[in-house]
């Protein structure tokens, strides 16, 4: 058994599994999840952004390698669905031209009656949240409670992607816009462990701006990440946050879902080797970031 394995399940108090968002990355999460049941740790709690909320929800309804086996399954099956087609305009064009997202959320919506047994946030044996976006009032919302398929689409309507998502009167969007890596809301809700399932996204550097919309999605980059390292930085005493390895990323268009296999099996080795401590150096994190790196205690 690994020296860091030994030393977590000396620590007491509630466990948290913190997923970011990511897109088409979040496949990444699936083979952190698998290594993390493997290894015999197990949250009391699963809080969800973007993607994350929605593989946090489908882990939550059944937090075994059973569960997992049928959300593995989802992923390597994503990229017959066309759940994001590629369409007949070239991105520009589509950008361009009138209505608020390239693509409309049915058959997402689809895939989420499918892969869901529970129809409620109160029937997954795990405590689950997601979060989105208030548009109007410019805020963080979390969903713990009522419907779960709604608020998971609106934790996931992308901005210009996806279409935003009305619940009670209120549109949401991403719930990445304002809280992508949730882990102060898991230390507010009593967590002292809190494993970061981030997607790689928002440690990969971005390249250098050669359009527009490079520049604004950079903008948005930066912000998620500012947020991040903010939160990794504001940890209480007695509180560790540990960033498990993504293993091998790399840029895709985000309708691609061909690889979700490789990134799945890539981040399970990295964090299995990560858990087992056999390995030392865990990929581009930046110091201030590293997987294991982020710890406070009293």
């Amino acid at each position: 058994m690994g020296k860091l394995r030994d030393l977590l399940r000396r620590r007491s108090g509630p466990v948290a599994f913190v997923l970011s968002g990511g897109g088409n990355h979040g496949a990444v999460q699936v083979g952190m999840l698998r290594a993390l049941v493997e290894h015999d740790i197990h949250p009391q709690m699963v809080l969800g952004s973007s993607i994350g909320a929605i593989n946090g929800a489908v882990f939550a309804q059944d937090p075994t390698l059973t569960g997992l086996a049928r959300l593995e399954d989802l992923w390597r099956g994503l990229a017959g669905q066309e759940v994001l087609p590629s369409g007949l305009l070239p991105s520009a064009l589509a950008i361009a031209r009138r209505g608020e997202a390239i693509h409309g959320n049915d058959r997402l919506r689809g895939v989420l009656h499918g892969v869901l047994r529970a129809d409620l946030f109160e029937q997954l044996p795990l405590r689950f949240q997601c979060v989105a976006t208030d548009v109007l009032e410019a805020r963080e919302v979390w969903f713990s409670t009522g419907p779960l398929v709604e608020p998971l689409l609106a934790s996931a309507a992308l901005p210009g992607i996806l279409p935003a998502v009305e619940i009670d009167g209120v549109r949401y969007l991403d719930g990445a816009i304002v809280n992508d890596v949730p882990i102060l809301r898991a230390v507010a809700l009593g967590a002292t462990t809190v494993y970061v399932l981030h997607c790689g996204t928002i440690d990969r550097p971005r390249p250098e701006p050669k359009r527009p919309l490079d520049v604004v999605v950079q903008a948005y980059w930066a912000g998620r990440r500012h947020r991040f390292k903010t939160a990794l930085e504001s940890l209480p005493p007695g509180v560790e946050a540990i960033v498990l390895p993504t293993g091998a990323t790399s840029a895709m268009r985000y309708n691609d879902f061909s690889r979700s296999g490789e990134l799945i099996r890539s981040a399970h080795v990295a964090t299995e080797r990560f858990l087992d401590g056999t390995v030392e150096d865990h990929g581009p994190l930046p110091p201030d970031a590293r997987p294991g790196a982020s710890t406070k205690d009293a």
